[in-house]
């Protein structure tokens, strides 16, 4: 018998044993590893707007401040996965940069967090369960290593239905005291800026803030709001005369700053 499929079947028998204990996550990384190379593996469960909880992660507790800490603090609002989370349109397997808008590399948000965290590819695999929103399982290759190639992707596809169906058992069980698990019916990101602007901004000026700070361009913003690159302009003109801002380096700040104060 080929030594990788032995090696596959053996962790993947593992993770089944392990599902409903602590020790699933180990053995799920154990499985991953038999397929890919990959740095990190984590998993944050969502629920709406509200902070996302890190059901595992195998990263040291320095580096986990930025990756885990700063990014429950308030930035996984503009994360591209959690916006996946809430999307019931979304495919099982997501990868970062065919979901991010077209200026996220650009962005505050991936200029002064996702830098940080040191990963340079990630792939994830979402999960639907009664009691979340979105579980996403997501693993990454670090700046020093090649992105995610198509054998990889490859083999992740066809990894994918038995990795995903054992995730959903597991973590159907965490988090399950809290009920079920509403999408919410306006976009959390715009409502957040809406408190916290204290109905400075109008409706159109939340939509083209909240748009800005996911990385996406006026060409892009236009295109989504159905309006014209002039009228986005005007927009932006008018949003940072009445934040009293002068770029998007402030305008990620403000909304960090106010973020943590809710």
């Amino acid at each position: 018998m080929d030594q990788g499929f032995a090696a596959w079947n053996s962790a993947v028998a593992a993770a089944v044993q392990a599902v409903g204990t602590d020790s699933f996550g180990q053995r799920l990384e154990a499985a991953l590893a038999t397929i890919i190379d990959f740095d990190v593996l984590m998993v944050f469960a969502y629920r709406g707007a509200e902070k996302p909880v890190c059901c595992y992660h195998n990263i040291d507790p320095k580096r986990a401040q930025t990756i885990v800490g700063a990014y429950i603090a308030g930035p996984y609002l503009l994360d591209p996965f959690y916006g996946a989370a809430l999307d019931t349109r979304k495919t099982s397997i997501l990868r970062l940069k065919d979901m991010a808008p077209d200026h996220f590399y650009s962005s505050e948000y991936y200029r002064q967090h996702y830098v940080l965290t040191g990963i340079r590819d990630e792939v994830g695999i979402l999960c639907r369960t009664p009691n979340w929103a979105g579980v996403v399982i997501s693993f990454t290759r670090p700046v020093t290593a090649p992105a995610f190639g198509r054998r990889d992707l490859s083999l992740i596809r066809g990894a994918e239905p038995l990795l995903r169906t054992l995730c959903e058992r597991h973590w159907s069980v965490v988090g399950s005291d809290a009920g079920a698990s509403p999408i919410p019916a306006h976009d959390p990101i715009n409502d957040t800026l809406n408190r916290m602007t204290n109905g400075v901004l109008t409706p159109r000026e939340i939509e083209v803030t909240s748009l800005i700070l996911r990385g996406h361009s006026n060409a892009s913003i236009a295109t989504t709001l159905k309006i014209t690159s002039g009228t986005v302009k005007i927009h932006r003109k008018n949003i940072h005369q009445k934040l009293n801002i002068a770029s998007q380096a402030e305008l990620f700040g403000l909304f960090i700053r106010k973020l943590t104060k809710l």
